[in-house]
């Protein structure tokens, strides 16, 4: 989530911040930690929270010392707190992806009617020059689709949607048809598929030569021989997490 609004001292007391444990930004809670986000899958790469916000309700401030980045799970409108910022309003349709720069924290609260969830994913590593491409991840930066669609193919059998890359990694929309059947386009080292919408989406993919899901997310080996298919009749939407 990227969220913010200027919180005072006696707002931050009725959020019950001042029971946080001490982070390195007094007074907030490390975002796994806070209530409404829940650790789902970590290693040293990347940290992937699933967070839900019922309507009209408000997280705990909460820190963020990594860059992040969210997808939005239905439409929405939230209301961000940022320390020392002003207020901004976020509405955010289905799907939509944002990034924002870590070491900061804010309180995001739902005004809606309905609850705000997305899926969190904190970069664990160092990142560096990220731009846009076929999606506005980040809002000053320019598109650049016709970059993403001169790559080969990652993925045999699902649609791809390139969303955005820095130095290091890309971030790519997968959707897998009813009855289809993905297998790697190209080597998959380095590589993470992280389930949307719910983690039970994943009893309907069968797979073949891979380990676990471990929350909705899928370690991919660089092996040419694994498989995944959707024997459900929905199709099944992933976000893949890859080198550039």
């Amino acid at each position: 989530m990227i969220l913010a609004h200027r919180i005072t001292t006696a707002g931050l007391l009725l959020l019950g911040v001042a029971t946080a444990q001490s982070q390195s930004i007094p007074g907030a809670v490390l975002a796994k930690q806070e209530p409404h986000h829940h650790l789902v899958y970590e290693d040293s790469t990347l940290r992937v929270l699933r967070v839900r916000v019922p309507a009209h309700d408000t997280t705990l401030l909460h820190e963020h010392d990594p860059d992040y980045f969210w997808i939005a799970l239905g439409a929405s409108t939230v209301t961000n707190a940022k320390l020392g910022a002003p207020d901004a309003t976020i509405a955010s349709a289905d799907l939509s992806i944002h990034y924002t720069p870590g070491n900061f924290a804010h309180v995001a609260r739902n005004p809606g009617g309905a609850p705000f969830d997305n899926i969190t994913i904190e970069l664990l590593e160092k990142q560096t020059d990220v731009r846009n491409l076929c999606e506005a991840v980040v809002a000053d930066k320019p598109l650049d689709c016709r970059r993403a669609s001169e790559r080969s193919a990652t993925f045999i059998g699902a649609t791809e949607h390139s969303a955005f890359a820095t130095a290091r990694r890309r971030v790519t929309l997968v959707m897998i048809p009813p009855n289809g059947t993905v297998r790697p386009g190209t080597p998959t080292a380095s590589a993470w598929l992280i389930a949307l919408d719910t983690i039970d989406v994943t009893r309907s993919l069968a797979t073949r030569n891979l380990g676990p899901w471990i929350g909705g997310v899928m370690r991919l080996p660089n092996d040419p021989t694994w498989r995944i298919q959707n024997r459900g009749g929905k199709t099944v939407r992933l976000i893949a997490f890859m080198q550039p």
